[in-house]
């Protein structure tokens, strides 16, 4: 596929060749790629009659669902810049990414109104509401006026408008937009940890979507589901969950929030053939009764990353899923958001399970020493850089966090992770750990990684997390937090810390251990550190 075009440019291209074909399926209901195409135009032309031109930021603070994806790319058809959001960002934390960004066009689901009112307190903010029900029958909108009856009572307001009035129809004809420029801006820790907002390039997101038939080793998606549950404001789920599919002619199955029954039933009605996720949604469908089941053998081939995977986790998914009698195994992958995604992963071809798997064609990983600029040789330990196609334009506003971040090196640009990894003698890429979660026991530095994936190995351990805790004595220490199995059957701290001890080393060993239920999690499914840091 020709990368060097605007996201929209390559799904117009799809739809030209895919027209007839399944592009979308929400709630039963599919839309075709001629049907997507309509919507995106007439979208894109009431977007311009508001007013918004090439270069201007448009915040979407959406789930998945239809709108959000004719959104996504009536904004790139402009030459908008498209800012992606969680739905429920607190109002402060929105303005701030608003005034960053420069947007002054919000649109949002009409049910969380009430949520952002406040926001209309500056009389230059626009609030577009989503009516979700908008393409379906009158059985289905009358049955979410119903539901969400109190949270529709919206008072009149010039800056309150309908998301469904902006369709016009009418084609309307831009001007050149460069395939380099930035597309979207995506929210980010930073390879350093604190919070930066990434700017990503029509290239670089079509160049990493165009990897999917070589991932998968499929050139014909036809009537092939993706499990669109990640959200857009995720790298991941915008590349990977959504463009991936539709540039290929297969069919995004879009899920608004993960439900593990409702995904199952999907599955089994073969309307899902791919799983992308966090380990949390796999441990979801695990448990339920109806995936032991060889309806699911509708399932092809599943990815997960974002967070540790225990090897446990992959044996008993691969387990059932050859009970199933599905080819697909749960393939490790590796990247970030810098870089749009995935850079790494393995592949049904090519993989080793203790891996994150091998370069992506096109992509170069190299590890740099971590106190020089040295590149290191084969098994060495040291920080994992990126360059390719997929690197980001930069982080908006942020000349010096930039900088911090890329390297150059023999005439390339690389993007530092600020993970600490290994490439093997075979070219597969090792993650060890974040760098910025390296844990320094009077002076000694500790991986909490390494603990964790230790402890996993007890059939007793659900799940942990090792952070760091400021100690009088020792500066920091490590403080661990368990989930138990079955708390019937529990290890005694005196044991996990003799454990810790003779496996790992003295400074391993935890000051303290937190018993949770479970673990705090992100928006995407992650184990929350830092909020498990604030404990």
């Amino acid at each position: 596929m020709k990368v060097d075009l605007t996201l929209y440019q390559t799904l117009s291209k799809s739809a030209s060749k895919y027209g007839h074909r399944n592009a979308l399926l929400f709630r039963g209901k599919y839309l075709s790629y001629d049907e997507l195409m309509r919507k995106i135009d007439y979208l894109a032309t009431g977007l311009s009659e508001y007013g918004l031109s090439k270069g201007d930021s448009i915040t979407f603070a959406m789930p998945n669902v239809f709108e959000a994806v004719f959104g996504f790319y009536a904004s790139s058809k402009l030459g908008l810049k498209c800012h992606m959001v969680h739905p429920v960002t607190p109002v402060i934390q929105m303005k701030k990414y608003m005034l960053e960004t420069k947007s002054k066009t919000l649109v949002i689901l009409d049910t969380f109104f009430d949520h952002y009112k406040d926001l209309l307190e500056d009389q230059e903010i626009n609030i577009f509401l989503v009516n979700p029900m908008t393409e379906f029958n009158v059985v289905m909108k009358t049955i979410y006026k119903l539901i969400n009856r109190k949270k529709l009572k919206i008072p009149q307001n010039l800056q309150v408008r309908k998301f469904s009035d902006l369709y016009i129809k009418q084609v309307v004809n831009v001007s050149n937009i460069n395939p380099m420029s930035t597309a979207v801006y995506l929210h980010s820790g930073g390879t350093s940890g604190q919070p930066k907002t990434i700017e990503l390039s029509h290239q670089a997101i079509n160049y990493l979507a165009d990897q999917t038939s070589y991932i998968m080793d499929i050139d014909d998606f036809e009537n092939l589901h993706m499990l669109a549950v990640l959200p857009m404001f995720h790298g991941f789920g915008l590349c990977m969950g959504i463009h991936a599919m539709l540039i290929n002619g297969g069919v995004n199955t879009l899920m608004p929030k993960f439900n593990a029954k409702e995904a199952v039933n999907l599955i089994a009605k073969n309307q899902i053939n791919f799983l992308i996720g966090v380990p949390s949604l796999f441990e979801s469908l695990l448990k339920q009764a109806a995936f032991n089941s060889e309806k699911m053998k509708h399932v092809k081939q599943a990815f997960i990353g974002g967070d540790y995977v225990s090897m446990d986790l992959k044996k008993r998914f691969d387990e059932q899923m050859m009970k199933n009698q599905s080819p697909a195994r749960l393939l490790e992958g590796y990247g970030l958001t810098e870089v749009v995604t995935v850079c790494c992963v393995n592949t049904l071809k090519e993989h080793n399970p203790l891996s994150v798997g091998k370069a992506l064609p096109g992509i170069e990983i190299a590890i740099k020493a971590l106190e020089s600029e040295e590149i290191l040789d084969i098994n060495q330990d040291g920080e994992i850089i990126v360059s390719g196609p997929t690197n980001m334009n930069g982080y908006l506003n942020d000349t010096k966090a930039s900088q911090a971040t890329f390297f150059k090196y023999n005439n390339k640009i690389w993007v530092k992770t600020g993970d600490l990894g290994y490439i093997d003698e075979n070219g597969y890429i090792h993650f060890k750990q974040r760098l910025k979660r390296i844990i320094k026991v009077l002076g000694i530095p500790v991986l909490p990684g390494e603990i964790e994936n230790f402890l996993m190995d007890y059939e007793q351990i659900s799940e942990v997390c090792a952070v760091s805790k400021t100690d009088d004595e020792k500066g920091n220490v490590v403080k661990l937090f368990i989930v138990w199995n079955d708390e019937n059957s529990i290890l005694e701290e005196a044991e996990i810390k003799q454990a810790i001890k003779d496996n790992i080393s003295v400074y391993a060993v935890p000051k303290e251990i937190v018993i949770l239920k479970e673990l705090p999690k992100t928006v995407i499914g992650k184990t929350d550190v830092i909020a498990l840091e604030k404990m």
